[in-house]
């Protein structure tokens, strides 16, 4: 339980990382572009 438990936050800030990567790239192109 515990294990899993830590492999799911694992994914969660994982995921959470690449999203706000992505949320700040396409920020910076629009910016860039405009």
């Amino acid at each position: 339980m515990r294990r899993s438990l830590a492999r799911l936050g694992w994914f969660v800030g994982i995921w959470a990382g690449s999203v706000a990567a992505l949320g700040v790239v396409s920020l910076v192109l629009r910016a860039w572009i405009s």
